[in-house]
């Protein structure tokens, strides 16, 4: 759960801890809209890996967050 004290900074700062390849997941997922599949499809991946990475993903922001908080 997010803290209220979360701000842009703090956000952009987690996403930058992630890799390139983790920060174009999740841009290409939550910023651009595009489905699992259609990522997979861009990126050669199969959609269980594309899952599986933005899961990944999603906990190591969730952890960085709650460390800036």
């Amino acid at each position: 759960m997010l803290h209220p004290t979360i701000n842009l900074d703090h956000a952009t700062d987690a996403l930058d801890t992630l890799s390139v390849e983790h920060r174009q997941l999740i841009h290409l997922t939550y910023y651009s809209g595009f489905s699992t599949s259609q990522v997979a499809n861009l990126l050669d991946l199969s959609p269980e890996t594309v899952d599986a990475r933005l899961h990944s993903s999603m906990l190591h922001l969730q952890d960085a967050l709650a460390a800036a908080a």
